[in-house]
């Protein structure tokens, strides 16, 4: 297996990586979301503190490798980490912010967090 240079990386490429990393996302969410609503609803914290916790802890579940590098930006949750693809390893940078709002839940409008993927990028030397 070997490492993929970010700058040769197609536009399907990035858009398969991005779909691939939307799902696990997603499924953290699905795996961590009644323990998310419990952990805003009781809390006494400000709205937005909560779901900067909340966002940090569920994306700290994510599967993957760590890349040990900083990473520079003004979002909630950013990390540094390897896509492990069936016959690359591609270096992505994860930047994701929360907003969150503090209420009644409700069926239509769920308002206990939203996660916003603030576009994934290739990390580059």
């Amino acid at each position: 297996m070997t490492e993929k240079n970010a700058e040769t990386l197609s536009e399907k490429e990035i858009e398969d990586i991005e779909k691939l990393t939307l799902r696990w996302i997603f499924q953290a969410v699905l795996d961590f979301g009644m323990e998310a609503y419990e952990i805003f609803y009781k809390s006494p914290d400000s709205v937005k503190d909560i779901a900067e916790d909340i966002t940090r802890e569920l994306l700290d579940r994510l599967s993957g490798y760590n890349v040990y590098q900083r990473i520079y930006g003004t979002v909630d949750y950013k990390k540094a980490r390897y896509v492990i693809l069936p016959d690359q390893t591609i270096r992505q940078a994860l930047f994701i912010d929360s907003k969150a709002e503090k209420g009644e839940p409700n069926c239509n409008n769920s308002n206990v967090s939203n996660f916003n993927v603030c576009k994934t990028k290739t990390c580059r030397d």
